[in-house]
C-alpha cells in the first residue's frame, strides 16, 4: 500500500474568506500563503483582527495576524508557519 496523502495534516479557514474550509498541509505553509489558497479575504473581512488558534498539549493559544501590516512588509513575524490542526479565523 502506498500512502498518497496524510489527511490528518490539515488546517482550517473560517470566516470572511472567499473559500472557507479545510486545506491540506502538504508543505510548509504560512498564514499569508493559506489566505491566498483560500481566495483571500472578502471585502467585509476585518483583516487587522485575523486569529490563528493553535492547541498544543490541551492548551489553546491565539496568534494575531494583521493582513494589512504583513502584506506591506511590516511586522512579518506575525506570518507564522502553520501546524496541523491550526484554525485561521477571519472575522
Amino acid at each position: 500500500m502506498i500512502v498518497k496523502q496524510i489527511n490528518s495534516r490539515q488546517v482550517f479557514v473560517m470566516g470572511e474568506v472567499v473559500k472557507p474550509g479545510t486545506y491540506p498541509l502538504t508543505a510548509p505553509t504560512t498564514v499569508l500563503q493559506l489566505l491566498a489558497q483560500a481566495g483571500g479575504p472578502t471585502p467585509y473581512a476585518k483583516v487587522d483582527e485575523i486569529g490563528v488558534m493553535r492547541t498544543v498539549d490541551g492548551k489553546t493559544t491565539r496568534h494575531l495576524f494583521n493582513y494589512k501590516e504583513v502584506s506591506r512588509g511590516r511586522k512579518i513575524e506575525q506570518n507564522i508557519m502553520l501546524r496541523p490542526g491550526d484554525t485561521v479565523i477571519i472575522p
